[in-house]
């Protein structure tokens, strides 16, 4: 069975949001929505400073947090891998978006289009819109499918970002992996070249460490030396238990009827950023 996972070759990344567009126009993301983000990083001081374009969005853990805390089994992993969102089985809860570590997940309660429009323009048009649901990068799964690569692949002009099975050793994937030295954040599937930059990925991809502190900064002690890039899953399955609970009375006091769930308090702005 394949095991999809990517490398960002961030030697090659100038940081020029292709990626970005790409995959919101092939997406239909609403304005404020972008399943794929790419940052800029700024290291050290002058004259020894460094500045950088980190390209990030969902990293399909091998355990998701996102998928065992779900209380409805809207998020669900495939077997080979990537992580998926169920837009009509999700209840807009956000106890998904409570335990990812890497803050790749949005719930949009926007129904407009850009510049106010009522309708979508030609370039919104392409993809299912989506509205008071979870969503995230999926990896492009229906075309993955089809035997295509991920939109993003395809539009780097600097060709920063390669796809393939995991699990196949003559894959190109693993042959990137292995000529350039690619790391990947514990239990993840997508996969960095740093080059010479003497970064932490744990430091630069974990942004929402202050939403679970419980679960990202507990680490079994029987772990092996060095950096500490996974999530503890057994504190997420402890934690999530009580998560999901409160995240699915909100859900369903918000409604399951599409177009009618409200925003609970706390999750307004999120997509706003």
């Amino acid at each position: 069975m394949s095991r999809y996972g990517m490398v960002i070759d961030m030697t090659r990344c100038s940081g020029c949001q292709t990626c970005v567009i790409t995959c919101q126009m092939n997406n239909n993301q609403r304005p404020g929505v972008a399943w794929s983000k790419v940052d800029t990083i700024e290291t050290g001081t002058w004259p020894e400073g460094d500045r950088f374009a980190l390209p990030h969005a969902c990293m399909h853990c091998e355990n998701a947090p996102c998928v065992h805390v779900c209380p409805t089994g809207a998020s669900a992993q495939r077997e080979d891998g990537i992580v998926t969102v169920d837009y009509d089985t999700c209840l807009a809860c956000g106890a998904c978006l409570m335990v990812c570590p890497y803050d790749a997940r949005t719930i949009s309660f926007r129904s407009d289009w850009y510049f106010g429009a009522e309708e979508p323009a030609p370039y919104e048009s392409y993809g299912t819109p989506h509205a008071d649901t979870a969503e995230k990068c999926i990896f492009c799964a229906e075309r993955v499918d089809e035997g295509l690569m991920p939109h993003c692949v395809g539009a780097c002009p600097n060709a920063a970002r390669i796809f393939g099975d995991l699990d196949d050793p003559q894959s190109e994937i693993n042959a990137y992996i292995e000529e350039n030295g690619a790391e990947a954040p514990r239990g993840t599937s997508v996969y960095y070249v740093k080059g010479d930059r003497d970064i932490s990925l744990r430091e630069v991809l974990m942004t929402n460490v202050s939403n679970v502190p419980s679960i990202m900064l507990e680490e079994p002690s029987a772990q092996p030396q060095g950096e500490q890039q996974g999530v503890n899953i057994a504190v997420v399955g402890a934690a999530g238990v009580a998560v999901a609970a409160a995240a699915a009375g909100i859900g369903f006091a918000a409604g399951n009827s599409h177009g009618k769930k409200k925003a609970p308090m706390s999750a307004s702005g999120k997509d706003g950023e």
